[in-house]
């Protein structure tokens, strides 16, 4: 059984293939009662991985297709266990069935925001209906996901009765093009801002925002938190500090 998985980048998670491990299936014993060695000896199946190796990061999914190759005799259905999943990584269904007559069995993996990061080794074992069962092992490295940051300007005073333009910027990591809503927080009395509350389409790599102050604003320094809510994953987030000063 072939376990061919393509997976693509979205990321992080390298599958690799570890080993050609061992078949299963009724023709696996000999007269000593020992199991033999990777092979297609008559009514037995093979589980395998590839040696190419494919990523994914954190909070991604892919889709992957378990094959099987059976030898002379043997077919059977065959159903399919994942042992030593790392935390956070979950896989659909989490037992498939490759039926007789089938050549695979289609299978997702998704990674969650918070999986731990590192390189895991997951075995899958194929249980036929009789005989032993077939087991591989392959590698799972789960990277970082891609992300943003948001960089804000040191402000010339603004003057009361006065409006200045504020450009956020953002720095997005390699993959990361997703939309971002900016939100900010309390201003000081009589300072307003248009629009407040502005989005970087994909692609975008700054917007602007206009603080106006009333003639009558409130004297001071300020710190304006701004933070940037991306379409998936964690929040970013950055402060401004505006002096407001007599006209």
């Amino acid at each position: 059984m072939r376990l061919s998985v393509s997976l693509t980048l979205l990321t992080l998670a390298v599958l690799s293939g570890c080993n050609q491990g061992t078949p299963g299936g009724p023709g696996t014993t000999d007269k000593d009662g020992k199991k033999p060695a990777y092979g297609q000896a008559n009514d037995t199946f093979n589980l395998s991985v590839p040696l190419m190796a494919s990523a994914l990061q954190q909070g991604e999914r892919t889709d992957a297709t378990i094959g099987i190759k059976r030898a002379e005799n043997f077919d059977e259905d065959v159903t399919l266990k994942f042992t030593d999943v790392p935390k956070g990584v979950t896989i659909e269904p989490a037992n498939p069935k490759i039926q007789h007559g089938d050549a695979d069995a289609k299978i997702t993996f998704q990674v969650s925001d918070d999986s731990p990061l590192g390189e895991f080794k997951i075995k899958v074992a194929g249980h036929p209906t009789k005989g032993s069962d077939a087991q591989v092992e392959f590698k799972l490295t789960i990277a970082a996901k891609d992300t943003f940051t948001l960089n804000v300007p040191r402000l010339s005073p603004l003057k009361q009765g006065e409006t200045q333009t504020v450009s956020i910027k953002v720095t997005r990591d390699k993959k990361f093009d997703q939309e971002i809503a900016l939100n900010f927080g309390e201003l000081p009395t009589g300072v307003t801002m248009e629009p407040n509350a502005a989005v970087l389409k994909r692609g975008d790599t700054m917007t602007d925002v206009r603080l106006t102050a009333t003639d009558d604003a409130a004297l001071g320094n300020f710190d304006i938190k701004v933070t940037g809510h991306p379409t998936a994953g964690a929040d970013a987030s950055n402060e401004f500090k505006i002096n407001v000063v007599q006209k």
